[in-house]
């Protein structure tokens, strides 16, 4: 088994309870991890015998894209669109950090990780 990593998928984007984050947006951060069988692509150096990491960086922009209240629910939906694409995904983890979240005080981040 081998692993794929997207690591620091830099998005700007429109999620938030609040209105003003709706309309505004900010950054966020997207990291995902997948375990997969890489056994064809080293041995024949082909893209078959892997998963196309543009394909599952496109998935993240396009999911992140579509606005919603909470980063749980883009996550699953990114969660349920990579595994439906790529079947031959065996297990994997995704991240999504909003930077500067609306609280009290300072905070780097708020993170979501959820295990595929």
């Amino acid at each position: 088994m081998s692993t794929i990593c997207l690591n620091n998928i830099e998005i700007y984007a429109y999620h938030g309870v609040f209105e003003v984050e709706q309309k505004v947006g900010q950054w966020y951060t997207v990291n995902l991890e997948i375990d997969v069988d890489l056994t064809e692509a080293a041995l024949n150096d082909e893209l078959r015998g892997t998963i196309d990491y543009s394909k599952l960086n496109d998935i993240i922009r396009e999911e992140m894209s579509i606005k919603s209240k909470l980063i749980e629910h883009v996550a699953n939906r990114i969660a349920n669109r990579v595994l439906e694409t790529f079947p031959d995904i065996e297990s994997g983890t995704l991240s999504v950090a909003k930077k500067n979240p609306p609280v009290k005080g300072e905070m780097e981040s708020v993170e979501i990780v959820i295990e595929l």
